[in-house]
């Protein structure tokens, strides 16, 4: 029935039905082949360019990492060298008695630090009253040390209103104990 039709038609329409015959191909071909490669190719584009990315900010945190592992060794280390009878309360107390100010003590109490997986933040409250300059500049030389992890984190210094020749200082002064050690009295 198609070739009796095919073959009543004139070679004109031939082609033009050829034509058409053509253009609907290609239209499915470019529809169902073609463009959905085109669109794959562009979100394959997007992925790529958002993975990598994420990739550079996960080498970023690595490095980052790598630096807090490389700081919590050497914490470690330190901390490994330290008397194991270590406490924050002896050792100001032993400082202040080097730098003769143990009897300018007023108060002298602990306080909750910070705890992490692997240390644990002592804090010590001291307060100091009616010294001298010297003597504030000499405790505070003596009792900030790297190598035992101990830091003044916070110090405010008043003058005294009856004599301006002396002054009161307040310490916030911290240390570190690993997290396992539960030790009283820091």
């Amino acid at each position: 029935m198609i070739r009796e039709y095919w073959t009543k038609l004139d070679t004109r329409q031939r082609y033009l039905i050829a034509a058409c015959a053509a253009v609907v191909i290609f239209t499915l071909v470019l529809k169902f082949a073609v463009l959905p490669l085109w669109d794959s190719r562009a979100k394959m584009k997007k992925s790529i360019t958002s993975n990598s990315k994420k990739l550079d900010e996960l080498v970023k945190i690595d490095a980052e990492l790598a630096v807090q592992n490389a700081k919590i060794s050497r914490m470690k280390n330190k901390l490994g060298s330290r008397r194991s009878n270590f406490t924050l309360f002896s050792y100001l107390e032993k400082k202040a008695y080097s730098a003769n100010v143990r009897g300018s003590i007023t108060h002298m109490n602990s306080m909750q630090g910070v705890k992490s997986a692997s240390f644990e933040e002592t804090l010590t409250d001291l307060k100091l009253e009616k010294i001298t300059i010297k003597q504030l500049a000499d405790f505070i030389y003596q009792i900030e040390s790297p190598d035992e992890l101990i830091r003044i984190k916070r110090l405010t210094v008043e003058k005294m209103k009856e004599n301006p020749d002396y002054i009161n200082a307040q310490f916030i002064i911290a240390s570190y104990m690993p997290a396992s050690s539960r030790s009283g009295g820091q």
